[in-house]
């Protein structure tokens, strides 16, 4: 996505020349991030609202719009976009939500649930998503995703003769169990490795509280009689 421009499609096969194959526009709005999955493309837009596009691109030359989801909640413009199996999650200066597009194949988008926060850029892990935020680093879990809940942050050191625009311009990755946040410098976290539950132990058998059987023995043998002489 090229902001104003549009959304362009390339032809990299070639990485020395790259080649123009076909371009998008919506109604002249902004565009601000893109994600490609199953022969469409997902563009979050911002200029009056905020709009989720499907773009059909099985043709790359000729690109069309499939279907949108307007009014999206958005405060500020959209800064990023991503998928994660049939899930869309979104950002702008101050949301976070998440859209449900039913069928990879043929897309029918609803908005799922939000959380508010200033959003620069973000990362997804399984069910946990890294945001990029304000001077921290905010951990949502979205196993539900109508209602994404806060469970760890830290903070990010920021400049302070610009402190604005210098935690504006935040990049963030996910490589091999670790966060990286570009900010004022790059900051690295660990991610914690779930831990798993003790071991329970197996039930034993209640110690039988009645007294022991003993064994019955045979009765002695009956002498014989004495034999009469």
């Amino acid at each position: 996505a090229t902001s104003y421009k549009g959304m362009d499609i390339i032809d990299a096969s070639v990485p020395l020349s790259p080649s123009l194959l076909g371009t998008f526009q919506y109604n002249g709005q902004n565009l601000y991030g893109v994600a490609v999955n199953s022969g469409f493309a997902y563009i979050i837009t911002t200029t009056t609202s905020t709009t989720l596009c499907i773009v059909d691109v099985h043709d790359p030359q000729s690109p069309t719009l499939f279907t949108t989801l307007e009014d999206l909640p958005c405060e500020g413009r959209a800064t990023s976009i991503a998928m994660h199996g049939t899930t869309v999650y979104y950002s702008c200066s101050g949301r976070f939500g998440i859209i449900d597009i039913k069928d990879a194949s043929w897309p029918s988008p609803q908005l799922l649930g939000e959380y508010t926060a200033q959003v620069f850029d973000f990362a997804v892990d399984g069910n946990t998503v890294y945001l990029a935020s304000y001077a921290q680093l905010l951990v949502l879990d979205v196993s539900t995703p109508s209602s994404p809940r806060l469970v760890g942050s830290h903070f990010i050191p920021i400049a302070v003769y610009d402190d604005f625009y210098a935690s504006y311009y935040l990049g963030i990755a996910i490589v091999d169990e670790r966060v990286y946040v570009a900010s004022y410098g790059l900051y690295v976290f660990e991610i914690p490795k779930p831990t798993s539950a003790p071991p329970t132990a197996l039930p034993t058998s209640a110690p039988s509280t009645a007294p022991p059987t003993s064994t019955p023995t045979s009765a002695p043998p009956t002498p014989a009689p004495p034999t009469p002489a």
